[in-house]
């Protein structure tokens, strides 16, 4: 899509730990750290960041929408209904 800077925030510390880590990885998880080490290199800057589930309800459910539907992507003209509502109560619950 042409990102030239990243942010991207997880809410699993075993793996923000193991990508920023930038040393060869022995876990289970090592090819998808190696995956995103080699994806890393064609964007000029990154952050990693911890955000525990509850602080990252709306990327948890996209997470699982991706997963039900079992398709790999994006979704760049609007995210499903269920996955808006949640991040509209977000904003509405910190205002």
């Amino acid at each position: 899509m042409g990102f030239r800077r990243l942010a991207v925030e997880g809410d699993s510390l075993t793996v923000i730990k193991s990508i920023k880590k930038k040393e060869k990885d022995k876990s289970m998880i090592r090819s998808i750290i190696h995956h995103i080490s080699i994806l890393e290199t064609q964007i000029d800057k990154v952050t990693y960041r911890f955000v525990p589930r509850m602080a990252n309800e709306v990327a948890h459910m996209l997470t699982l929408e991706g997963r039900r539907s079992q398709c790999f992507g994006v979704w760049v003209d609007g995210v499903p209904d269920a996955v808006e509502a949640r991040a509209m109560k977000d904003v509405l619950d910190w205002n």
